[in-house]
C-alpha cells in the first residue's frame, strides 16, 4: 500500500511540474540615480515582464539635490492624464531623529514601479521622465531638468503558441489571454490537486 500511496504523490508531482516551470519568479530590476543620469538610461525589449518592479535607488549624494519618475501610464504623450502618475521626490539621505525615525516623514530614497495592469501599466514601451530638482541653499530658490526614457516589458505568458497572427497586437488582448492562461492553470491545478485527494482516499479505505 505504501508503495501505492507512493505511485499516486509521484504522478501529483509530475502533472504540477509544467506550472511550476513555467511560473515566473517576480523580480526587481535595479535602477541608479546619479549625478549623470539614470543607469542604465533604458530597458530594452526581453528582460522585464509582468508584475516585474523597477527599484529606483538614489546614489546623487550631492546636497539639496533630489529626483522624481514621472509616467505616461496612458501612453498617449502627455505626462498630465488622469492615468498618468509619478513618484515621489527621492533624496540620497534622509535625516534621523535620536530613534532613527525621519525627522521629515515625507523623506524617500528610493521608489518602485510595478509592471502590472493593476497599476495602469499595459505591456509595450512605456515613456518616463527622470526629473531633477535643484533648490540653491542660499536664496531657496528651485530650479528643475528633465530627460525622457522608456522602458519596455513584455506580457507574462507562460506556455508559446506557434500559431500567433503577425502584425500588431493591441495591448489589452495580450493581457486578456494573458489573464485567461492564468484562470485555466488555477483551474488545472485545483482539479489535480482534487485528484490527489480522492486518490489518497481511495487507497485509505482499501487499506481499511
Amino acid at each position: 500500500m505504501r508503495y501505492q500511496r507512493a505511485v499516486v504523490i509521484a504522478i501529483f508531482l509530475i502533472l504540477l511540474l509544467p506550472s511550476i516551470t513555467h511560473a515566473h519568479d517576480q523580480k526587481e530590476y535595479n535602477i541608479l540615480i546619479t549625478e549623470d543620469g539614470l543607469q542604465p538610461p533604458s530597458v530594452n525589449p526581453g528582460i522585464l515582464v509582468e508584475t516585474d518592479t523597477l527599484f529606483f535607488r538614489n546614489v546623487d549624494d550631492r546636497e539639496n539635490v533630489t529626483h522624481r519618475i514621472l509616467v505616461d501610464a496612458d501612453q498617449d504623450g502627455s505626462f498630465e492624464g488622469i492615468d498618468d502618475f509619478n513618484t515621489s521626490w527621492i533624496s540620497s539621505s534622509c535625516e534621523l531623529n535620536e530613534t532613527n525615525e525621519k525627522v521629515n516623514p515625507e523623506c524617500e530614497q528610493q521608489a518602485l514601479i510595478l509592471l502590472d495592469p493593476s497599476n495602469r501599466l499595459l505591456p509595450g514601451n512605456i515613456s518616463m521622465i527622470h526629473e531633477i530638482k535643484e533648490t540653491d541653499q542660499n536664496t531657496n530658490i528651485e530650479s528643475t531638468s528633465s530627460v525622457n526614457f522608456y522602458i519596455n516589458f513584455a506580457p507574462d505568458i507562460h506556455e508559446v503558441n506557434e500559431n500567433l497572427p503577425t502584425g500588431n497586437v493591441d495591448s489589452e488582448e495580450i493581457y486578456e489571454k494573458s489573464n485567461k492562461e492564468k484562470a485555466l492553470e488555477l483551474i488545472m491545478f485545483i482539479s489535480i490537486l482534487g485528484v490527489f485527494f480522492v486518490g489518497i482516499e481511495l487507497i485509505k479505505s482499501k487499506e481499511d
